[in-house]
């Protein structure tokens, strides 16, 4: 992704294109591409690859390893689009959500270092969570391979000191299954995996598997000396030159398989990105040899353009991802499509600006060229000089003082934080008044309920609207926390029902915003309610890939189920309300009434119609 492709990798810049497009889509709707985090192992395996190959090859040109020549190579491509993108974006964020700027100095220091991975891991930070994601989040897998370019020479030397032969092919080939081992051992299905997916360790497969190719490779090309292995490696490449082209499109053809279909789970943890990795291996391997009738689809236009600028592509896309969310919060999930196209026009045109400002002319002249033209480019790059200078160093001073005051905190937490205190302090006094004033019998008829008997379990949407269903339904019992999804419900009722006053006639679920939910889930909530009880399921709005499924699955069982489910459509209320919702297009407003309205309003309906 950051080295330079010889020409005679023709094809390379290809299978990154393809690579960037399924993370880019798996980072702003996972349900489009569900597994397209595998896109990083292909870019794994090529950057190890790539690197290696450049390493080796300049060891075999006589010129030695360079190691001067060669860090300053990686300083020079990686840090000119930092030095542009980190405040250009963080000077924006000022201006269109400060959420975003909540422990943005940690984030600053770790990206530039090449540790934010680490950083990630050390402070709680989930890569998997879509609620208030870091801006800089993207960046983990940028450590991941600064950490990868810093060693990757030391280890060179040592592997051709130490060992001879076909020994560093199996030196590199274990470390890959090392690093796969303790992806596995270490993930335990049910708990956040960021720690394996973001550890250098656990993370590593592609790296080394890209590397052990590059060494493999260039024993095959040199040759030991031994007349029959030379024989046995050159039958071994015509082979490979048959069959190579067609084993890279079967594993191209599985690699896009796993990207439909396999999820941040136990399937990809306990093997199956170590498997995309090895496919990539076996994707590069029969692609990059000369005459191979893969290069003509991966030279493909769109993927190969893709693939050269994928380096400005990827630094850029996910805050402006999160700017453009920021910007249109009451499009949602039904809109996402329109918010992509945005997003990667913007992208597109970030990526022509840093390529332009920065990265070519640093490329070219060393970073003393951001400031100083170049004698070859004329005028233009005069222009072009006190562009760059301008732009960095108003956007350096914006950024600066955003830093400097930054919140702690979001306003949404925040607000939740007050809401749960208020909570608690409140639901120890219902549950002495219920012990003092036993609940009243059941009526045989169905009438528009008070608080006291109402019960309601919620997620973070519900948590900030607590006042409000206080206010309309005085006495009402909530139940509401961060992160909370439908898998929670049983046992939320379960507990309910063994407290003295036993469980509220009218049942409020909001649990729709963090995860899908099944038919299944809603089967057996209602039977644990039991027939004497009245379901009331509240629906979701929130910009991400499960929603409008959740939402279908909702309305669905409700129209199955009327006699004892009521539906409040929340997403249609608030979408009606665009201006209610906080910067993160997903919790009203703490002190409105809309949510508890709309409560009402669909409970109100559902009696009119003859319940």
């Amino acid at each position: 992704m950051i080295v330079v492709v010889r020409r005679r990798f023709v094809g390379l810049n290809g299978l990154k294109g393809i690579a960037l497009i399924a993370i880019v889509l798996y980072h702003c709707d996972q349900g489009t591409l569900r597994g397209g985090f595998l896109g990083v192992d292909i870019f794994f395996t090529i950057s190890g690859f790539l690197i290696f190959s450049s390493l080796l090859n300049h060891i075999d040109s006589g010129k030695g390893i360079g190691f001067k020549e060669y860090y300053l190579k990686r300083l020079r491509r990686i840090y000119p689009a930092l030095i542009l993108m980190i405040p250009v974006t963080v000077s924006l964020a000022w201006f269109i959500n400060q959420d975003m700027l909540v422990d943005i100095n940690n984030q600053i220091v770790t990206a530039m270092l090449g540790c934010y991975n680490s950083y990630a891991i050390g402070s709680g930070a989930s890569y998997f969570s879509q609620m208030n994601p870091d801006m800089f989040r993207h960046l983990w897998f940028m450590s991941v391979l600064m950490q990868f370019y810093l060693l990757a020479p030391l280890l060179i030397y040592l592997l051709r000191k130490i060992l001879v032969r076909w020994v560093p092919v199996a030196v590199l080939a274990g470390l890959a299954v090392c690093s796969a081992l303790s992806m596995g051992l270490q993930y335990h299905p049910g708990t956040d995996p960021t720690r394996v997916y973001f550890g250098s360790d656990t993370h590593a497969m592609g790296l080394w598997l890209g590397a052990m190719l590059a060494w493999l490779l260039m024993i095959i090309r040199r040759g030991n000396g031994r007349p029959e292995e030379t024989a046995i490696m050159e039958r071994a490449r015509l082979v490979w030159s048959k069959i190579g082209p067609a084993a890279a499109f079967v594993a191209l053809l599985i690699l896009l398989w796993m990207m439909q279909h396999v999820e941040q789970g136990p399937a990809a943890f306990y093997g199956g990105i170590f498997a995309a990795s090895l496919l990539s291996v076996v994707l590069v391997a029969g692609s990059i040899p000369f005459g191979s009738w893969m290069q003509d689809l991966l030279v493909f236009k769109p993927f190969d353009v893709a693939g050269r600028y994928s380096y400005g592509i990827y630094l850029w896309h996910w805050p402006l991802w999160l700017f453009t969310k920021a910007m249109f919060p009451q499009w949602g999930a039904r809109h996402l499509g329109w918010m992509l196209l945005i997003t990667l026009a913007l992208t597109a045109c970030c990526t022509a600006m840093s390529w332009k400002l920065v990265e070519q002319p640093v490329a070219r002249g060393g970073f003393i060229a951001m400031i100083r033209p170049l004698p070859e480019n004329g005028m233009w790059d005069v222009t072009r000089c006190w562009i760059t200078i301008a732009v960095v160093l108003s956007t350096c001073l914006m950024s600066g003082y955003a830093v400097a005051n930054a919140p702690k905190q979001t306003s949404v937490e925040r607000a939740l934080e007050e809401n749960a205190k208020m909570l608690k302090e409140q639901q120890g006094m219902h549950l002495d008044f219920d012990r003092k004033h036993p609940p009243a019998p059941k009526k045989p008829a169905y009438t528009m309920p008070d608080g006291q008997q109402m019960v309601a379990f919620g997620d973070s949407v519900m948590l900030a609207s607590s006042k409000g269903l206080q206010s309309v339904f005085p006495g009402i019992t909530v139940d509401a926390e961060t992160s909370r999804s439908m898998t929670k419900a049983l046992g939320l009722i379960d507990q309910a029902k063994s407290q003295p006053e036993g469980l509220r006639q009218w049942v409020l679920v909001g649990l729709a915003t963090n995860s899908a939910v099944t038919d299944g889930q809603l089967n057996d909530i209602l039977n644990d309610i039991g027939p004497d009880h009245v379901l009331v399921l509240i629906n979701a709005h929130a910009p991400v890939s499960w929603v409008p499924g959740t939402n279908d699955a909702l309305s669905n069982f409700a129209a199955a189920h009327s006699d004892n489910v009521v539906l409040v459509d929340w997403d249609a209320t608030i979408s009606a309300h665009p201006d209610e919702l906080a910067g993160d297009g997903i919790h009203p407003g703490m002190s409105n009434t809309l949510y508890a309205q709309a409560v009402k309003d669909a409970i109100a309906n559902w009696i009119k119609q003859g319940h």
